[in-house]
């Protein structure tokens, strides 16, 4: 079995570890790392307050290693032992981010990247940039990754794009906006970085649901009308009451009986059609998973947007096809790798569908930590979609047996570190839907921890199931923490109805636990 993660990763604070995940999940893994950072400090600069020293301290260390055909034994810095993929990553986003990295961290970074004669091309050419913006800092002109000419090139591309596509205007204005060619290289990756942020607002808010009507089954009257409708016969006044029952309840039977040949009849078609999809396109997804990663990670593969066009029925018909709920994990960190940069996104319920067939079983079979590859393929997954994630996992989790310790602690650390704010409350309204108990606290906690500004009507509700469920944590000791985080942190939006309410449950507490809790509602008010 591979081991879960280098021993080295586990000895980093929980932030490089969620960075590192990110920065191996794929092409992509630049920007999920560059939301990590942003959903770290959203009301500062991404990466102003991340833990450098510390992520460069364990890269810049040196790890024996084996290589060359006689397998010679050599000491390498780690960032040189990271897969390539991670390491053209990582120099993408310290080109984005450099202006709050320390120069230190950069400086020995590039140090370390200088030891490999034989570094990667693209990883030496950022490392390139990055050099030459630091030494821009100390007073040589600022380089330009792009000539005058290309940019003008680019500019023109976009606006023919533009014109073909009136909506896209708005979405490319950081090209049409005229910027001096002096400002700062951060300046650029702010905006740049802002409206990546817009842009994920905006493809959040598309819900193109795909509904599946072309073999909806037909109800009573439907069949009635496909079996040909009754002549109207006139009443004879001498019939006999009970001839026409019997007459009757043999129509209504011969009209159940023709609605479930048609469900039968368009329960058939529907499986030749998604049997026919399958073969179709199957066979081509499943070979490309099963290619060496150095020839279909780079890149998406055109064949997966079919993901876009398919039905839910097509597309779970293929996921069983491609045995994505048990294929092996490295292949389940590259199937996440093209999901993220496929364009454009998919719809909710292909994203709900997928987070069932690739997570659901694992995550639920969870009985130790999980491995590196399954936390890179979350991590990946609920950067660009954690809404119907949450919608499909979380649930799932909630109403699970047991106590699901494993995914008590996966749930706490993919709010704490993975997912957007919106995607925060939609978990807290979802742990108050179901009863509170001590293995749902932590998972509370996890959420007062984001410190997210919560609407009224959560705040409302989640204090009404403090208060209504108050006197079977009576001496719980993380119950009594939980009502001190939610005096604490929402102490501005704590109404004096709120407090009221809260003064009642300590009424109701053990003598233990209403000292301390009492005064934090009187430092409250």
């Amino acid at each position: 079995m591979e081991p879960r993660c280098p021993p080295w990763l586990q000895t980093c604070p929980r932030p490089c570890r969620l960075l590192l995940h990110a920065l191996s999940s794929g092409p992509a893994g630049a920007m999920a790392a560059l939301r990590v950072l942003q959903r770290g400090q959203p009301h500062q600069g991404p990466g102003q307050a991340f833990p450098w020293q510390a992520l460069t301290a364990a890269l810049c260390a040196e790890e024996p290693w084996l290589e060359g055909p006689k397998d010679s034994l050599a000491v390498k810095p780690r960032l040189l032992l990271l897969p390539v993929l991670c390491q053209r990553n990582l120099f993408s986003l310290l080109l984005v981010v450099q202006d709050a990295v320390p120069r230190d961290c950069l400086d020995r970074l590039l140090q370390a990247l200088e030891q490999d004669s034989h570094v990667d091309p693209w990883v030496q050419t950022l490392g390139d940039l990055l050099r030459r913006g630091l030494r821009a800092e100390e007073g040589s002109p600022c380089p330009t990754a792009l000539s005058s000419a290309c940019q003008q090139q680019l500019r023109g591309l976009c606006q023919k794009i533009a014109q073909k596509k009136p909506e896209g205007q708005r979405k490319m204005n950081w090209c049409f906006s005229k910027q001096p060619d002096s400002v700062p290289q951060g300046g650029k990756h702010k905006k740049v970085s802002e409206e990546s942020l817009e842009l994920d607002k905006e493809r959040e808010g598309k819900r193109l649901l795909l509904e599946e009507v072309a073999f909806e089954p037909l109800g009573p009257q439907e069949c009635g009308d496909v079996a040909g409708v009754e002549e109207e016969v006139p009443e004879e006044p001498s019939g006999d009451i009970s001839a026409q029952s019997t007459d009757k309840a043999a129509q209504d039977s011969s009209q159940q009986d023709a609605a479930g040949e048609l469900r039968k009849i368009s329960q058939t078609e529907l499986a030749a059609e998604v049997q026919s999809f399958v073969q179709m396109h199957g066979q081509g997804l499943k070979m490309l998973l099963l290619q060496e990663s150095s020839h279909s990670e780079l890149r998406t593969p055109p064949k997966l947007s079919i993901l876009n066009s398919c039905s839910p029925s097509q597309l779970e018909g293929l996921c069983s096809f491609l045995q994505l709920s048990t294929c092996p994990e490295p292949f389940l960190v590259r199937f996440c790798s093209w999901l993220l940069a496929l364009s454009p996104d998919l719809s909710y319920s292909s994203a709900a569908i997928l987070a069932e067939q690739l997570f659901l079983r694992r995550v639920l079979s969870l009985t130790q930590p999980p491995s590196r590859h399954l936390m890179a393929a979350l991590t990946s997954f609920c950067s660009k979609y954690s809404h119907p994630f949450c919608r499909v996992l979380v649930a799932a989790v909630l109403q699970g047996p047991g106590e699901g310790a494993e995914q008590t602690k996966l749930m706490c650390e993919l709010v704490e570190e993975c997912l957007e704010p919106h995607s925060v409350q939609l978990v807290l309204s979802q742990v108050l839907e179901v009863p509170l108990s001590e293995k749902l606290l932590p998972v509370l906690q996890a959420v007062l921890g984001r410190q997210e500004v919560l609407p009224p009507e959560l705040l409302d509700l989640l204090v009404l199931t403090l208060c209504q469920q108050a006197p079977a944590f009576a001496t719980s000791l993380a119950f009594a923490k939980l009502v001190t985080a939610v005096l604490t942190v929402y102490q501005s939006q704590v109404s004096p109805a709120h407090r009221s309410s809260l003064a009642a449950v300590l009424e109701r507490s053990t003598a233990a636990l209403k000292k301390s809790l009492q005064a934090v509602l009187e430092g409250a008010r």
